[in-house]
């Protein structure tokens, strides 16, 4: 990871309930808990109704395929 390109940091934080759905590229991470009430946090997957498909479709493509293709210079 030393040798990725520096990136600014960007702090997501929310009420109770906040969900963010987000690039399946993005590198995350849960700052340390210092309340003292518990914090719950998760990362349920994001099942596709098919096999991943980011190369010639027809039927079109999911959002994250197009995050994915977008992000490979796919467009």
């Amino acid at each position: 990871l030393d040798k990725l390109p520096g990136r600014q940091e960007v702090f997501a934080t929310g009420k109770a309930g906040t969900v963010y759905l987000c690039h399946p590229f993005l590198v995350h991470s849960a700052q340390p808990h210092r309340g003292n009430t518990p914090k719950f946090m998760a990362q349920p997957p994001l099942l596709l109704r098919n096999e991943l498909t980011i190369t010639d479709s027809d039927a079109g493509y999911a959002p994250v395929e197009e995050a994915i293709r977008l992000a490979l210079g796919l467009y």
